[in-house]
């Protein structure tokens, strides 16, 4: 899995009622009756809800992208495109920065009920930490995201249509509002409440009057429908959860599987040619490199190896590519499940723990892990030295010199050794170390961290599981039942904005897997989000970057390339270096006649 990071592009504009319609994406032709493919990729689907602080995962929002409607876009440059046909937004005035978003009239959920303000305002719901704490709680990965300076209840006008917010102050990355885009049906969400049973547009009603009324009681109800009702592996008794307004609609999910078909009434946005689209589960890229020269499948997409390259470079009738991603690796550790990285091991003494994680940071292999299991894909990789920025990204190389990465270049046993000492730490220290197992690089990583901490007297366990349980809302990551001290997986990058790591660094955040807390932290991203522009944010990015340093919080290794192929009788595939990657344009794929 590769977990994505926030990402809300955009700049404050400087003039006051400003139309931000932009040029309007094409309709495309129509499905080719008929045609059907199948598309790997290395992980499960487990939710129709990617927004949950544990549903938050690639695997979940590739295909979450396929039945979804949303005001914009990236493409391949990466650039945003704007989605007109499905609506607009418009900014109504800078001061205060007042935002104007408007569904147009014919866009309806699967089931025939419009797609309209009531669902905006839902998303706007789910994602304030108001409602993702105490009582009401969304567990949205949205909270204490920039959607928190919108404090005024959003106001509804042209008929249901149209949601305008009110910014308390200006917000950096106000564009592309992917928070506020609907992402479930609100009436679905208040029928799953089983509050009362008002339906379809009557049960859109009662959800805003109870928005509007903060209406706490019957929101607590909506919040566990939200975060709960719609993880599922198998294709729900309940077809209400299957309810979308994409371009396609999922028709069967199973454990290996799900099908996507094409969504007859769709014509918000631009129109897919398929008919059927499956995506197929399969860890192991291999095995996916089989199912390709097979004809099993017809697209194939994910992390990938040496051996998988190599493979593909010798199958006729295949095109691929090997692409920079904006994703990369990284090492967590777990500041508050009583472990060797929690102060209250030691009795609440901070610094000893600090030392211990400093300690077995300086026994992680990153040099050694990016020659043997990156360079062979991509021979001008280099390590990662920021746990906000990319190489290559504004602010980079400034903060990589100076926010202490320089640190763990190499592996330092000595000195780890002289940290536990300091700390008076005696070895053996166990780790329990939590990765995909059935993923082939994170075998690779897990293996030669283990072999590396053991010199330094780190016993690292294997505690990993299956990538689809390694990542299961309910028993993975995140979940609180998955109890390790340390762990490796990926966020991806879904734009270059200010605010997409506030979620997983900031004090409480459910999205926050480590327990991590630092005040300053979440002071600075406080001044970072509503800085005038993304040059101004920088520096205040580039102090965050050099506090995760000091606190030992997260190592980040690499950037991951993303290795594609697809057969020559499919048409328009293109990789994208922003989430989803290849999956950006699947509306353009084509069966070649």
């Amino acid at each position: 899995m590769k977990t994505k990071r926030l990402a809300l592009l955009g700049a404050i504009v400087a003039t006051a009622a400003l139309a931000l319609a932009g040029c309007s994406t094409s309709g495309g032709s129509e499905v080719q009756s008929g045609t059907s493919i199948s598309v790997a990729q290395n992980g499960a689907m487990t939710t129709m809800n990617a927004l949950t602080a544990t549903g938050y995962a690639t695997y979940n929002s590739n295909i979450s992208y396929m039945f979804q409607s949303t005001f914009n876009y990236y493409d391949d440059k990466p650039k945003l495109v704007k989605n007109t046909q499905f609506g607009t937004y418009k900014v109504e005035s800078t001061s205060p920065l007042t935002i104007k978003y408007t569904i147009n009239d014919g866009v309806k959920w699967s089931d025939g009920v419009p797609v309209n303000a009531s669902d905006m305002l839902l998303a706007w719901a789910s994602s304030i930490t108001k409602y993702n704490k105490d009582k009401v709680n969304f567990g949205s990965v949205n909270a204490g995201s920039g959607t928190d300076l919108i404090t005024k209840t959003p106001t509804i006008s042209d008929g249901g249509r149209s949601m305008t917010v009110i910014f308390d102050k200006p917000y950096v990355d106000w564009e592309p509002v992917t928070a506020l885009n609907p992402n479930l049906p609100a009436h679905i969400a208040w029928e799953l409440a089983g509050i009362d049973k008002k339906t379809g547009t009557d049960a859109q009603q009662a959800l805003i009057k109870a928005i509007q009324d903060n209406n706490t009681a019957d929101l607590a109800k909506v919040a566990d429908a939200w975060k709960n009702k719609w993880n599922f592996t198998t294709t729900p008794a309940d077809k209400r959860l299957l309810v979308t307004d994409g371009p396609y609609e999922v028709v069967k999910l199973t454990k290996q599987y799900v099908t996507l078909q094409a969504n007859k009434d769709f014509n918000w946005g631009p129109k897919p040619k398929i008919e059927k689209i499956t995506v197929r589960f399969i860890p192991d890229q291999t095995a996916q490199v089989q199912a390709l020269q097979n004809g099993e499948i017809s697209v194939l997409y994910g992390q990938a190896t040496a051996d998988t390259v190599k493979a593909l470079k010798g199958l006729k009738g295949v095109e691929s590519t090997t692409t920079p991603t904006a994703t990369f690796e990284h090492v967590d550790l777990t500041f508050n499940n009583g472990g060797p990285f929690d102060p209250k091991t030691y009795g609440g003494d901070a610094q000893k723990a600090l030392e211990v994680r400093q300690a077995f940071f300086k026994v992680v292999p990153r040099q050694e892990m990016l020659d043997r299991l990156i360079k062979p894909l991509a021979s001008n990789a280099t390590l990662d030295d920021s746990s906000l920025f990319i190489p290559g990204q504004d602010g980079y190389a400034e903060s990589a010199k100076n926010n202490g990465s320089s640190e763990y270049q190499k592996v330092d046993v000595a000195a780890a050794k002289d940290l536990l000492a300091k700390a008076g730490v005696t070895a053996p220290i166990t780790v329990r170390f939590a990765y995909a197992n059935d993923n082939p690089r994170r075998q690779g990583e897990f293996q030669l961290i283990q072999a590396s901490a053991k010199a330094a007297g780190f016993n690292v366990t294997d505690v990993g599981k299956p990538t689809d349980q390694f990542f299961d809302p309910t028993v993975g990551i995140g979940s609180g039942k998955y109890q390790y001290d340390a762990t490796v997986f990926a966020y991806q990058l879904t734009s270059s904005t200010v605010t997409q790591s506030e979620a997983n660094t900031t004090t409480g955040n459910a999205y926050n897997y480590q327990g991590y807390s630092n005040p300053a932290v979440d002071q600075l991203w406080s001044q970072a989000k509503v800085a005038k522009d993304i040059p101004s944010a920088i520096p205040l990015q580039q102090k965050i970057d050099a506090y995760l340093w000091k606190d030992a919080s997260t190592l980040t290794l690499f950037q991951l390339p993303d290795v594609s192929a697809w057969s020559t009788k499919i048409s328009n595939v293109k990789d994208a270096p922003y989430a989803p990657n290849i999956f950006w344009n699947f509306w353009d794929w084509e069966v070649k006649k």
